[in-house]
Order: structure tokens, then sequence, then C-alpha cells
């Protein structure tokens, strides 16, 4: 006498473990719960196996952010973005200054020797300076 399985248990896995073990089912010829029945009553696993299975779970898990990290990098975030709008204002001041302050204008007069001065012949090779006589 047969008895068709009318019992659930609900097991809750992550997507990873899911595919694991519907791919392993698939590979056998078996059903998803044809695999977990047989798993479980084939399980003789110590009690300490059991326990390290646990520990390494926990291992695996994703972390929870450190609330102390995640106001660290809130705050250097502030506080590179304040920096950046400071420099910008600066750099738009000084290009403010810039425009306003009038420049000096060169003249071709100002760059060109003074014809007066007389050319004595004696010029240093060196560093184009004039010697004075």
């Amino acid at each position: 006498m047969t008895t068709k399985p009318s019992e659930r248990i609900v097991v809750f896995v992550t997507p990873a473990q899911k595919l694991a073990i519907s791919q392993t089912a698939d590979t056998l010829g078996i059903s998803v719960s044809e695999l977990m029945r047989r798993a479980v009553l084939n399980f003789n696993a110590t009690s300490e196996q059991i326990k390290v299975a646990g520990i390494v779970d926990r291992l695996r898990a994703p972390k929870a952010p450190d609330p102390l990290n995640v106001a660290l990098k809130s705050v250097a975030a502030k506080a590179a973005a304040r920096e950046a709008r400071e420099a910008a204002a600066s750099a738009t001041r000084r290009a403010a200054q810039a425009r306003s302050t009038p420049q000096a204008s060169t003249s071709a007069e100002e760059i060109e020797p003074d014809a007066s001065q007389e050319d004595d012949g004696d010029t240093s090779l060196t560093d184009g300076t004039r010697s004075g006589h």
C-alpha cells in the first residue's frame, strides 16, 4: 500500500540554493520534492557537521554596512563637495579680479632698445649684456 505525499514542508532557501537544488533534480531526472525527500531521509550528518555548516553559512552571509563606516564616508563626501565649491568660488573671484584690473600694455617702444645708446662693440658672448668701459 503506497501513500501519496500530502503534507507540505516549507523550506526557505536563497535564490542560488534554489537554482542549485533545481539543477540537481533535473540532472537526476526527479522532482525537487523527491530530491528533498531523499536527501533528508538519507542525511546522517553529525551535530558537529551541522554546527560547522551553520557557521559557514553565517560567514558567507552578506554583511550589514558598518554604521560608523557609512557615517565617515558621508562626512568625507560632504567635505570633498564643500572643498570643490570653495575652490570654484575662489577661481571665479580670481577671474573676476583679473578682468577688472587693467593690465599694463607693452608697446613696441618699450621692447626695442634705446637708439640713443651707442654700441661700443664690447658685448659679452655668454649672457648678451654689455660691458661698461
